[in-house]
């Protein structure tokens, strides 16, 4: 049973990443995360108040924060640069707050696994892309949700690294993943 509920998971997402994929002309509406007024900080900085600045900045985020049009490869190519541009802006805000001592080797890991997520998966929106516009025969078709799984499934390393130090540092992904 357990493996069957896997496979379930699994499959809903990939449905999810291959319709988004699919959708050609219809532009995807995103929100604006949250960006917190302007705090000022005291130097005994705590660990408490460093995970809820983190958390004013990133809970809610998203993928990407613009509407885009998905229907060419530009399009994808535009998506990818506003999930890197997207979390680097949010990165940027993290950066500012001031991290206690205990934390700060932490900090710096947990910055780096959000940037590299962010440009994976960046790179794995255009692949998902390509992989859909490549298919043209009926077996690439039939073949499609397992090469857009193995695309997805790529990034899960690093999402199962960011997701402890998440844990560690109190604070939610910054990606919008």
């Amino acid at each position: 049973m357990e493996r069957c509920r896997a496979t379930i998971e699994t499959m809903r997402a990939l449905s999810i990443a291959v319709v988004t994929a699919l959708v050609a002309t219809a532009p995807v509406v995103a929100r604006a995360g949250p960006v917190p007024a302007h705090v000022k900080w005291t130097r005994g900085t705590t660990p408490a108040r460093y995970s809820r600045a983190v958390t004013r900045i990133c809970a809610g985020a998203l993928l990407f924060e613009h509407p885009h049009h998905t229907g060419t490869r530009a399009d994808a190519l535009e998506v990818a640069s506003d999930i890197r541009a997207s979390t680097a802006r949010r990165l940027a805000l993290v950066v500012a707050v001031p991290v206690p001592r205990q934390l700060r080797a932490l900090n710096r890991r947990w910055i780096s696994s959000q940037r590299r997520l962010a440009s994976v998966l960046a790179q794995t929106w255009v692949q998902i892309y390509d992989a859909v516009e490549a298919a043209q025969t009926p077996e690439q078709r039939a073949a499609l949700p397992g090469r857009v799984r193995e695309l997805m499934e790529a990034s899960y390393p690093l999402r199962l690294v960011a997701g402890r130090l998440e844990l560690k540092l109190h604070v939610p992904d910054c990606t919008g993943d």
